[in-house]
């Protein structure tokens, strides 16, 4: 008779292999993303224009609803980020969480501002932003306002040294037409005691110290800031079949006139086209003067 063995089963608790990094971000990414598609954001209010020292005159609104039904969405956390200062001309952006009410809205004041800044408020869904995937979620869903904070130094006079270079790259040392342009400009925004100073080769050579060191017995006190640079073409003026096309680029920078720091600094560009090539030039400049000065009227 033959005989069989039966083999008794041995019940053994296998632990679930740990979930790795990349598990990990995929389900961060999708619970993130399914947040993100269930709700819409709207920028409802944004203040205006306010001026170094003052605070905004109201906050900053962002309202949530459910993309469902676009009833409101309660106590949704939203990450906003907005200028808070300058460090050698340039923005520090600044952030911090705030949570919708019952009625689906979420109010920001920022603090008194104690510099004039040219940024922009931005609200997201709050979330990991260190995971791209997330990162570039949250930037489709957000939402963006203006976040403008004028100088104070409207009044304080200051100086303009800006050097046309010419299509062959050289400098024009006869007359400086965008000086003169950016001066009235700043003028109708209400600026006081600025003019024209020349230096033409420390403002072509870029370096500030030099600028700064040339510009300060010149200047003196009498200042408080100083704007210098150069516009140049960023290519040959061009014939078309629409007329002439200018295209020209300017590198700005301000300057205190107290300790030659930084207070901003920008580069623009224009394009314009006109039947002349004359007249091509003259709106590209005037375009520039206009850019250059608003920068400067929310930059100083």
């Amino acid at each position: 008779m033959q005989t069989t063995n039966t083999a008794t089963a041995r019940e053994e608790s296998v632990s679930p292999e740990p979930a790795t990094s990349t598990t990990k971000a995929i389900t961060s990414y999708k619970r993130y993303k399914d947040m993100v598609d269930g709700i819409v954001l709207t920028m409802t209010a944004a203040p205006k224009a306010t001026a170094k020292g003052r605070a905004f005159a109201s906050p900053f609104s962002v309202k949530v609803t459910k993309s469902a039904d676009g009833t409101p969405a309660e106590n949704i956390k939203l990450t906003v980020r907005y200028p808070a200062a300058k460090a050698d001309g340039e923005l520090q952006y600044a952030e911090t969480t705030i949570t919708t009410t019952a009625s689906g809205t979420a109010d920001f004041t920022p603090p008194v501002p104690q510099s004039a800044l040219n940024g922009t408020f931005t609200a997201f869904p709050a979330g990991d932003m260190s995971d791209p995937n997330i990162a570039a979620a949250a930037q489709l869903a957000s939402v963006t306002a203006a976040f403008q904070v004028r100088t104070d130094l409207l009044q304080a006079g200051g100086c303009i040294a800006i050097v046309d270079i010419s299509a062959s790259g050289t400098p024009i040392t006869t007359r400086s037409d965008s000086s003169s342009l950016v001066l009235t400009e700043m003028m109708k925004k209400g600026f006081v005691r600025v003019g024209n100073i020349d230096f033409t080769r420390e403002v072509v050579s870029g370096d500030r110290a030099r600028v700064y060191a040339a510009a300060k017995p010149m200047i003196g006190g009498a200042t408080a800031f100083l704007i210098y640079g150069t516009v140049r073409y960023e290519q040959p003026i061009e014939k078309t079949t629409g007329g002439y096309v200018c295209a020209l680029a300017a590198d700005i920078t301000c300057l205190s006139m107290k300790d030659g720091s930084v207070l901003c600094r920008m580069t623009k560009t224009a394009r314009a086209t006109d039947a002349k090539d004359s007249q091509a030039l003259t709106k590209a400049r005037a375009d520039l003067a206009r850019q250059i000065t608003e920068s400067v009227y929310y930059g100083l």
